[in-house]
């Protein structure tokens, strides 16, 4: 789901796949986009240059870094849903799929 989802919000960036990284010694999570981790997030950033505003009223961590760190799983996937003006069927999708 959240492959299908990033793909399609940047296609001009192959995206393999994409998962929630969990870093529990501090509580952080964010999303790793493989095969090109990092030129995804430079072309995300440049075609929703808002990413960062929301990130910031999402309570983000960081957002100097390649995808914004955010303390919550909650929070990492309510970001990605208003940035990307997601529909209620792919929200609710989304958060289906977090809870599996």
């Amino acid at each position: 789901m959240l492959t299908a989802i990033l793909s399609r919000a940047v296609p001009s960036v192959w995206v393999e796949s994409a998962g929630v990284v969990h870093w529990p010694s501090e509580e952080l999570y964010f999303i790793n986009v493989i095969p090109t981790h990092g030129d995804y997030w430079v072309r995300f950033k440049m075609r929703y240059p808002h990413y960062r505003r929301i990130a910031l009223e999402y309570g983000a961590k960081d957002v100097d870094v390649a995808c914004p760190v955010f303390p919550t799983l909650r929070q990492l996937l309510d970001w990605l849903i208003v940035t990307l003006d997601l529909s209620q069927g792919e929200r609710a999708l989304l958060h289906l799929w977090a809870r599996m």
